[in-house]
């Protein structure tokens, strides 16, 4: 069965469909009235839908309400220095393939210069977007809080649970470090952007609880660095493997 995204608010025994989703529907997956299409709402709650057509446009009627999706791993939530360009969308579409339920863009001493206002919004709501097709595509039934970007010290007082960065100067490896941790209900994994912390960012995620560790003898780039941490934290707690 298809699946479809829609808000929770516009959830009800008919569900109108947006311009972009008939397309999408119609168009791109060839459905056609009579189809089902199994909708889900991002907070875990998923429903059986079936498309029908009215003089007034085309809608999903809900059939019945499917189990709700439940969580098998701990929660993930992924702190990540803020990045340039793609890489940034990049991250986000793959922490939510991994199951991130949580993801900070962290502003950081060696970030990218920071945003005006209406733009920053506007990446935000691109990230969300992007987010709620990876759920998709990936048959998530959750879709993962997109926070706005926020300063490292915020996101440090934030931060529940085990805590785990990585950084590339750190002493300890990632295998190393988790050896007498029995992971909370939540994980915080904090990666750095371009360049990684200073040192004095690197004292500060210390002082605040966070475990720092490295990934090994290679240098990897920001964005290898995420998709390898969370791949690894999925394998040894949660649902890979």
């Amino acid at each position: 069965m298809r699946r479809l995204f829609v808000p929770p608010e516009e959830i009800g025994p008919k569900i109108k469909l947006k311009t972009k989703d008939l397309k999408y529907l119609l168009r791109v997956l060839r459905l056609e009235t009579g189809d089902l299409v199994e909708v889900f709402d991002g907070k875990g709650n998923r429903y059986k839908t079936r498309i029908v057509q009215y003089e007034d446009g085309y809608f999903l009627q809900v059939l019945e309400e499917l189990e709700p999706e439940t969580q098998k791993s701990p929660r993930i939530c992924l702190g990540q220095g803020l990045l340039k360009g793609e890489k940034m969308k990049w991250v986000i579409q793959k922490a939510t393939e991994l199951g991130a339920e949580m993801i900070v863009p962290v502003k950081t001493s060696r970030s990218i210069p920071l945003l005006e206002e209406q733009e920053a919004k506007s990446k935000v709501d691109r990230w969300r977007k992007i987010a709620q097709e990876a759920a998709k595509q990936s048959n998530r039934s959750t879709v993962p809080q997109i926070l706005e970007p926020m300063d490292l010290e915020d996101f440090l007082e934030l931060a529940e649970g085990t805590k785990l960065a990585f950084w590339e100067r750190a002493k300890t490896g990632f295998k190393e470090a988790i050896k007498d941790i029995k992971p909370a209900d939540t994980i915080t994994l904090l990666i750095g952007p371009e360049g990684g912390f200073s040192d004095k960012e690197a004292s500060k995620i210390t002082q605040s609880g966070f475990t720092l560790c490295h990934l090994g003898e290679r240098i990897l780039r920001a964005e290898t660095a995420t998709l390898a941490a969370m791949t690894i934290t999925q394998y040894l707690y949660g649902d890979i493997g």
